[in-house]
């Protein structure tokens, strides 16, 4: 009595399915859409899955590649201050520090303007560092340095012996400078910065005989060091 054969569920004539008149190709249509929609959001989570994979793998190579950079930027740099600890104890120094060039913008005149920064500096027990006050300093201020570094000579010079109006001077003064040697840090033919030694007023200055051969060395060390990854 409540059991209904197939015949009753399909009208042969119209080909659809119970009351509401469905026809099979709809109902096949139907199929098709969820299928091509259930595609579509699988591929979607497999896509974003996909990405989210390669973005990790990045990552991860990325801090790999950075750890490393840092590693051997520690190693560089250890190497550079135990090349500049050596120069300041072999020649009594009070301090010594390594200056780089970079760019600093421009005048309005559209003219580049030329900066220096102390990037290193080791000093005897009791001296102060002075690394601080030499950050982002326009070269033209320091004329007679640069001067002095384009000279390429490993000799000793008196701050009493610079120019009157001398920022150079004015600065080694407030920071009890007497002597100074001072010699460029090369790239290749361009000058990429500068190396520095300086011994106080009042200091005992036993520097040895073969100190600019001992200077020169150290420079071409540094220099070495510095080229390393650039």
């Amino acid at each position: 009595m409540f059991g209904l054969g197939v015949d009753t569920l399909i009208d042969p004539s119209t080909q659809s399915v119970g009351d509401g008149h469905v026809s099979f190709a709809e109902v096949n249509t139907f199929l098709e859409y969820g299928i091509l929609i259930g595609t579509a959001v699988i591929s979607s989570f497999g896509a974003a899955w996909l990405a989210l994979r390669e973005k990790s793998r990045r990552e991860k190579i990325k801090d790999t590649h950075e750890a490393k950079f840092i590693f051997e930027d520690k190693e560089k740099n250890f190497q550079i201050y135990d090349r500049l600890m050596y120069l300041r104890i072999k020649s009594s120094a009070d301090r010594v520090r390594i200056c780089q060039f970079h760019n600093g913008g421009k005048f309005l005149s559209g003219t580049p303007m030329k900066k220096f920064t102390s990037t290193h500096e080791t000093t005897s027990k009791g001296v102060s560092n002075e690394s601080e006050k030499l950050q982002n300093c326009v070269t033209t201020v320091f004329i007679d340095k640069i001067m002095a570094i384009k000279e390429n000579l490993p000799k000793i010079r008196l701050v009493s012996d610079l120019t009157l109006e001398s920022k150079s001077k004015n600065f080694y003064k407030s920071t009890e400078v007497e002597k100074f040697a001072i010699l460029p840090l090369f790239k290749n033919d361009l000058i990429m910065g500068f190396i520095e030694v300086e011994w106080n007023e009042g200091s005992e200055i036993t520097y040895p005989e073969n100190f600019e051969s001992i200077f020169t060395l150290v420079r071409s060390q540094i220099e070495f060091e510095l080229m390393k990854g650039g």
